[in-house]
């Protein structure tokens, strides 16, 4: 195994931002400390040929622009709050609202979009940390984190930790676009993947693309991947959901219980063309299966996306049973692990 660190960009007030790079037998994991973005992953198909299966940008530029959020490390708060609202011990907040009428992965100026700086990094893993202060965003108190990326056989594990000093919402993903048949292998070849979801429930959404309340069943429905199916093959069917979001774009509630690691099976797919199979587990309850329908960096439904996460506006919905609160001398662990084969 082994570590390397580069620069990869400078940004316009003149902070390096680097690149740093995993490489171990099973392949290679390449980070940035913008955004504790995840930049890169190399992985062999069944020919024995290594190739990139993350989508990423070329250069700085476009990730100072990154509208899609494209590998990042995203919060405070992941995915939508309905109109930017909630309440908390009997206080109402504001937060910016960056998509339409609703605050997406942190606000206008998330996690996604911040400088985070090298905490500890050896042959096998790197971590960063980030400092939000009170206020950040409209969020009440100071939150520090931790991320750390990790290789383990197979694959890599990302794992985060955060504290505040003030009881605020929490609630982070990766919002990596994956393509297994190759970075730039397309839309085509994006649809043909097979997906499965260990998953027979979602979470449908209104026209905002905020949940409804209703956890609903999957089965007889699009949205059914319990069993493998291309993700292409009902993508444009007639059905409402889809219709809302131009797509999948939907959370899904894990039906698996957590094993001794605390992990619990999310999601198995495989590109036909290559026979790249990635596996992944989390701690955490869902995920937000998404499947490039509004990309604007690349073209449209050319990556997909499996965020593991808490089910979007539980801060509003008190319904999901889900406590995305996170209180003075507690401290909020989650992890996520990729796996890698070629069959």
């Amino acid at each position: 195994m082994a570590f390397a660190s580069e620069l990869f960009f400078t940004l316009p007030d003149g902070r390096p931002v680097r690149r740093y790079t995993l490489s171990g037998p099973d392949g290679a994991v390449s980070v940035l400390d913008w955004g504790a973005t995840l930049y890169d992953v190399t992985v062999a198909g069944r020919d024995g040929v290594p190739r990139q299966v993350l989508l990423h940008y070329a250069g700085g530029a476009e990730y100072l622009a990154n509208t899609d959020y494209l590998g990042a490390f995203v919060g405070r708060v992941a995915n939508r709050t309905a109109k930017g609202r909630f309440v908390l011990d009997g206080k109402a907040y504001q937060l910016a609202c960056n998509n339409g009428e609703n605050h997406l992965h942190g606000g206008e100026e998330g996690f996604d979009r911040r400088l985070f700086t090298l905490a500890g990094s050896g042959e096998d893993f790197v971590e960063l940390c980030l400092s939000s202060p009170d206020g950040d965003q409209g969020y009440p108190g100071r939150l520090e984190l931790t991320v750390r990326y990790r290789l383990v056989e197979g694959g890599f594990v990302l794992e985060w930790q955060a504290m505040a000093d003030k009881a605020t919402p929490a609630a982070f993903t990766s919002h990596a676009y994956w393509n297994l048949a190759g970075a730039d292998a397309g839309p085509e070849a994006m649809l043909a993947h097979r997906l499965r979801l260990f998953a027979h429930r979602y979470t449908p959404v209104g026209p905002t693309l905020i949940p409804t309340g209703e956890v609903a069943a999957v089965e007889g429905t699009p949205f059914d991947f319990t069993a493998p199916r291309a993700i292409g093959e009902r993508i444009d069917q007639e059905h409402p959901q889809l219709a809302i979001a131009g797509g999948y774009d939907h959370n899904f509630a894990l039906d698996e219980p957590a094993g001794p690691d605390g992990l619990r099976p999310l999601a198995r797919v495989t590109s036909p063309a290559t026979g790249i199979t990635m596996e992944v587990a989390s701690t955490l309850p869902g995920v937000q299966f998404y499947a490039g329908n509004f990309m604007k960096g690349h073209a449209k439904r050319s990556g997909f996306c499996l965020e593991a996460q808490t089910f979007p506006d539980a801060v509003n919905q008190p319904a999901f049973g889900q406590d995305v609160i996170l209180r003075p001398g507690q401290v909020r662990r989650d992890a996520i692990r990729w796996r890698f084969c070629a069959e």
